[in-house]
């Protein structure tokens, strides 16, 4: 009987219904710090065992998806903790960039971008030194034929390093980036935040969209403006920047719940408020990171006790998008 029971085990096993769990990861510069903070408090506090098998991230979204690649899946506590004290540890934007030795105007003359990014390259092969230990995915924006490109985990540490950099170099501000022949910019250029290919990768592993479950975390959206708003010129480019990503980006998201019907979304999380940052947010400022952290745990926090379906918050946000206010 009790080698009978085993076989009845071992067969409940074999023939168990396959899960695959993603997170996608939006781009957003400094804004960063806010999914590490999400991701902290989802490893800690989520009322379910929580195992990533797949990682997708865009620019700074990119960033994190490396961080999280190099643990194993089920390693989440550990992987939350690498991450918000990489981002805690930072000293200052001196560990993304700095100016040329011309200055600014070196950049804007003679460089590719405004500022070197030799210090982000240093930051990433100082403090990525575990390997790469999940699928992962990061997309960035080919310059030279205006096509979304992805690499993963096939390229080993080294280049997937390097398509990090790809993905998280926002034109005219940091340079482009060679790689395999291609010129590379900022992923968000094109998709800030790649559900697609959190799906698509789950369905590499297992056959069915029912079995695919993705958790998706936001850090940027346009704030609300008061009524009476005094704006400069910077502050009304930044605020047209942030209504034609944040429209776009929410019916991208919600057709791609139409393209997989089935596919289960968890946990959704965007900032309950406005970050700083700039035009393009680039503020690595220690006090700031920190704010920023706390913000995504306690944001995160509230998705969770609350515990709405991440569909019906992805429907809610792109059916706000699309309310129209018709004046007399």
């Amino acid at each position: 009987m009790a080698i009978l029971g085993i076989l009845i085990s071992f067969l409940s096993l074999a023939y168990a219904d396959p899960h695959c769990y993603a997170v996608s990861l939006e781009g957003g510069g400094s804004y960063g710090a806010f999914e590490a903070g999400s991701l902290w408090q989802i490893a800690y506090t989520a009322p379910v065992n929580i195992s990533w098998d797949v990682v997708t991230g865009v620019s700074t979204g990119a960033l994190n998806a490396g961080g999280v690649a190099q643990f194993k899946p089920g390693n989440e506590k550990a992987m939350a903790d690498f991450l918000v004290n990489t981002w805690l540890t930072l000293n200052g934007s001196s560990s993304v960039y700095v100016e040329w030795e011309g200055g600014l105007l070196e950049g804007i003359l003679f460089q590719r971008g405004l500022y070197n990014t030799k210090p982000l390259v240093n930051t990433l092969h100082q403090k990525y030194i575990y390997g790469v230990n999940r699928n992962v995915t990061v997309g960035s924006t080919n310059l030279d034929t205006g096509i979304y490109g992805q690499f993963n985990e096939s390229l080993g540490l080294e280049g997937l390093l390097t398509a990090i950099t790809c993905s998280a170099c926002p034109p005219w501000y940091f340079p482009p980036v060679n790689f395999q022949g291609s010129t590379w910019v900022d992923g968000g250029v094109m998709i800030n935040q790649d559900v697609f290919a959190a799906v698509e990768r789950c369905l590499d592993v297992v056959p069915s969209q029912s079995q695919i479950t993705v958790d998706l975390i936001f850090d940027c959206m346009p704030y609300t403006l008061p009524p009476e708003t005094n704006m400069t010129t910077l502050d009304v480019l930044k605020r047209v920047h942030d209504i034609n990503g944040y429209d776009g980006q929410m019916w991208f998201y919600y057709n791609a719940m139409a393209a997989w019907p089935d596919v289960n979304y968890r946990y959704v999380v965007f900032p309950s408020v406005n970050m700083p940052g700039g035009i393009v947010p680039l503020d690595f400022n220690q006090t700031n990171l920190e704010w920023e952290v706390q913000l995504g745990k306690n944001d995160t926090e509230k998705v969770i006790s609350e515990g709405i379906d991440g569909r019906t918050i992805l429907t809610q946000r792109y059916m706000e998008n699309r309310q129209k206010i018709i004046y007399p």
